[in-house]
């Protein structure tokens, strides 16, 4: 008897709009603010920390030209990565940055496959200029029924596309703070009545698990995925999360002058890549109720947005990160995911990115698909 084949699992790869100028953003941060503005500042802390990051060739791009999307799409495709999951910014019939997804969408002729990621968080004056205190600059408010029908409507275009992701005839669709929704049953439930009357068979509700914690309704959604590596940082027992919460009751009282290895980044350096690695591996396994994506993630270090109060995960490179897909990828086979997620294309603020760089060049992408291709022969 013929053995059967097992489904592969996918890489899809998280994508930030953030690399182009927006009107709110100019009124926030100064004129021309991009995500560039916050990867320019970042600045070392201590010896061989690698900051600040520069793009490969001093590729600063304006993701307002179509083509350069286009661009990434390609890229990703001949390092066969198999889609992207672009982050929305929707807050009750408000967008933003939703210029450079609506393009592709709209006019792009490529055909490489993508969801969407509803980033739901209140924009708030955290990063770097935050001495006026946590200022809300765009509250994220949900509505009722009227305003959720009109979001459904937003998204159906979306959901309409031949490229977009979907599980059966089900769109996918990630919401990254689902418990932050009050009312999110009835939401759900319109939204999959909706989806019905429009052809589908309801949406493939998937919940974020990040550094927020895990929502407990588990009857809402059709799967979860983990936000690596912040749901494995969150949840981890060892003295490193002590050291870390350390660091986040005293950051004010450290003198940040004195030198740069006494500062207020210190503790961050408990939570090495490696450890990580191991830890989200060993985790990976023990999901057997309910559907849950994986996540994989290549680097950390979020310091070129928030100074002292970023947290650095050091010790990545891209064999290390190779290996760490490699494992990830047999591990969601072996639960029956269709996908992987990856943590990110372009988070370069965050060290969270696979796009060439001055210092690695082409490494992670390599990498990546070096252990995509040894993944899908066996």
């Amino acid at each position: 008897m013929r053995k059967e084949k097992k489904m592969k699992s996918k890489v899809l790869a998280i994508y930030l709009p953030q690399f182009h100028s927006i009107p709110e953003n100019d009124m926030w941060w100064g004129k021309g603010f991009t995500e560039w503005t916050n990867v320019r500042r970042g600045r070392s802390y201590y010896p061989g920390h690698y900051q600040p990051r520069i793009p490969y060739q001093n590729n600063y791009y304006d993701l307002s030209d179509l083509k350069v999307l286009e661009g990434h799409v390609r890229l990703a495709q001949a390092y066969k990565i198999q889609g992207f999951a672009f982050y929305h910014y929707y807050f009750a019939g408000k967008k933003v940055l939703e210029g450079p997804i609506e393009d592709y969408r709209d006019h792009s002729r490529e055909t490489f496959p993508y969801c969407l990621i509803w980033a739901n968080q209140s924009w708030t004056r955290t990063w770097y200029r935050a001495d006026a205190g946590k200022q809300i600059l765009l509250q994220q408010v949900y509505g009722n029924e009227e305003e959720w029908r009109e979001h459904f409507n937003y998204l159906l275009k979306f959901f309409k596309d031949e490229r977009y992701i979907k599980v059966g005839n089900k769109p996918i669709y990630i919401i990254y703070l689902p418990q932050d929704i009050k009312h999110r049953k009835e939401m759900f439930d319109l939204w999959n009545r909706l989806a019905i009357e429009c052809g589908f068979d309801g949406i493939f509700l998937i919940a974020m698990n990040t550094g927020w914690g895990v929502d407990k309704s588990k009857n809402l959604y059709d799967g979860y995925m983990n936000f690596e590596p912040m749901h494995t940082i969150c949840g981890d027992t060892s003295y490193r999360q002590q050291v870390l919460r350390y660091k986040e009751e005293h950051i004010d009282n450290i003198n940040k002058e004195k030198s740069l290895f006494k500062n207020k980044i210190y503790a961050q350096n408990t939570f090495s890549y490696p450890y990580l690695c191991k830890q989200i591996e060993a985790l990976s396994m023990e999901y057997d109720n309910k559907k849950t994506y994986l996540g994989a993630f290549p680097g950390w270090d979020n310091t070129a947005r928030k100074d002292e109060a970023g947290w650095i995960v050091p010790g990545s490179t891209p064999k290390r990160f190779g290996k760490h897909i490699e494992k990830m990828l047999h591990f969601s086979e072996k639960l029956g995911n269709e996908y992987l997620f990856l943590n990110a294309w372009n988070e370069w603020s965050e060290g969270a990115y696979i796009e060439p760089d001055q210092k690695y060049g082409y490494g992670y992408l390599k990498e990546l698909r070096r252990s995509i291709m040894k993944y899908e022969k066996n």
